[in-house]
């Protein structure tokens, strides 16, 4: 994976998430030793790199509950 920081600027995202996914997030980039913006931004990236090809997410609604956390 090429280092992005150094070809470009980085642009701030702001946005809201359920508290028990940040809780996750948390727990998983404490037991990592990353902060979680360097592990959001690596799923970020993990998810782009999966999607580019096809260029278009398949969305299913169904599935998801609100409030859950993969765990």
């Amino acid at each position: 994976m090429p280092n992005l920081k150094k070809l470009k600027p980085m642009k701030r995202m702001s946005f809201t998430v359920y508290p028990d996914d940040y809780a996750a997030f948390s727990r998983l980039a404490r037991n990592s030793e990353v902060t979680v913006s360097w592990l959001i931004r690596r799923s970020m990236r993990e998810f782009l790199e999966r999607h580019e090809e096809d260029g278009v997410v398949q969305v299913i609604k169904s599935g998801v509950r609100r409030g859950s956390a993969i765990q």
